[in-house]
């Protein structure tokens, strides 16, 4: 009897991102879509490499004389310069379908979220947020407050157009 082989690699479930500063809204959206992104406008390139082997996260650029450096062991030159097609490259080459996880990262700082009670922060809502929202998440990195407010349904939908691009 032989050993079956599968014909595609498992998913990555770890998997971590590091990308440059030409890919700020690739950033955004695969945060929206849960996946560990650092991005930060003035990373020069040093800093991305270093950054990339410390944490071992594989680097996005558009730049390939980044990934000409002997130092980078893992990275992936991204050719479209429309940010949805960036989206489904990375998709496509890690094979992420299965490893959405939608709203589980900060959008502005890459940070992860705890359920914070409306009692804590009722003072920094605004009238009808308090009104007609109870649930809540705190970002843990940077503190912003996120709730499923009336651009949650219009994030749904493009999350769904985007993994499926």
């Amino acid at each position: 009897m032989t050993a079956v082989s599968p014909l595609k690699p498992e998913p990555q479930s770890d998997i971590k991102f590091i990308a440059d500063v030409h890919l700020g809204r690739l950033a955004k959206y695969l945060r929206l879509c849960g996946f560990d992104t650092l991005y930060d406008a003035s990373l020069d390139d040093r800093e991305i490499i270093e950054l990339s082997l410390a944490d071992h996260r594989i680097i996005l650029t558009r730049d390939k004389e980044l990934l000409k450096n002997k130092k980078v062991n893992n990275g992936q030159r991204i050719i479209s310069q429309k940010p949805v097609e960036q989206f489904a490259e990375v998709m496509k080459s890690f094979d992420l379908k299965d490893n959405i996880a939608p709203f589980t990262r900060c959008l502005e700082c890459n940070g992860t979220f705890d359920d914070i009670p409306k009692e804590e922060i009722l003072s920094n809502l605004l009238p009808r947020t308090r009104d007609y929202y109870t649930d809540f998440k705190k970002c843990t990195g940077c503190g912003k407050i996120y709730w499923e407010g009336s651009h949650y349904e219009r994030m749904k939908k493009f999350i769904l157009i985007i993994s499926n691009f």
